[in-house]
């Protein structure tokens, strides 16, 4: 039996990862680097993570809580006047909560980037009984926590809980938890590993048959 959806957001209901690569592009460029590409490997993950590992990469200069800011900062200001919710997003939400599914939302994102979003788009919010930030997790994706610590605070078992994700990491972090996986690649990595997912779909207007 199934009880509740759990979302990521990134690249699932918000349309952000080409203004994160946009960003983190920016971002080195200020340091003089000009050979970034893609986060290829790294979708689903933490931005401090990555930032980390970009620092030793790339011989960054500062700490990282430092670089990590300087790089949030300009991707916050690109969201907050660029960002767009993909199509599907609130009708499937809105179907699931009228099903009587629970609804929870974990992130890779930071309270600050909740902030903006749920500022953004306030009809967003209202869906989610649980709310789980990388800030809330000593690690992240591929790292089970951010759903089991979701699932605890459901108050259900992983066995009840379906993930909708869009990443190779949210993947095995959702496997890894116990938890059924129902993937909307990202188009943005069309070469990632998806085939850890129980389903896959190419839109979020075809998950909801999924879920009856």
């Amino acid at each position: 039996m199934i009880s509740a959806v759990i979302f990521d957001l990134d690249g699932l209901l918000v349309d952000s990862t080409p203004l994160q690569l946009k960003a983190s592009h920016k971002f080195l460029e200020n340091y003089g680097k000009l050979h970034f590409t893609s986060h290829a490997g790294r979708e689903g993950m933490r931005m401090i993570d990555i930032i980390e590992e970009y620092k030793d990469i790339y011989d960054l200069p500062g700490s990282v809580e430092d670089l990590y800011h300087q790089r949030q900062q300009i991707f916050f200001e690109m969201a907050h006047n660029e960002l767009q919710l993909f199509p599907g997003a609130l009708p499937l939400l809105a179907e699931l909560n009228l099903r009587g599914l629970k609804l929870a939302l974990a992130t890779s994102g930071d309270r600050d980037y909740l902030q903006l979003i749920f500022a953004k788009f306030p009809e967003l919010k209202n869906y989610f009984i649980v709310v789980i930030s990388s800030e809330d997790v000593l690690q992240g994706k591929p790292s089970p926590e951010v759903f089991t610590k979701t699932a605890q605070k459901l108050g259900l078992p992983a066995n009840e809980c379906v993930v909708l994700e869009d990443s190779a990491n949210g993947i095995l972090a959702a496997k890894a938890a116990g938890m059924q996986v129902i993937c909307v690649p990202n188009q943005n990595y069309p070469d990632a590993d998806y085939s850890g997912a129980d389903k896959i779909f190419s839109t979020l207007k075809e998950v909801a048959s999924i879920l009856q």
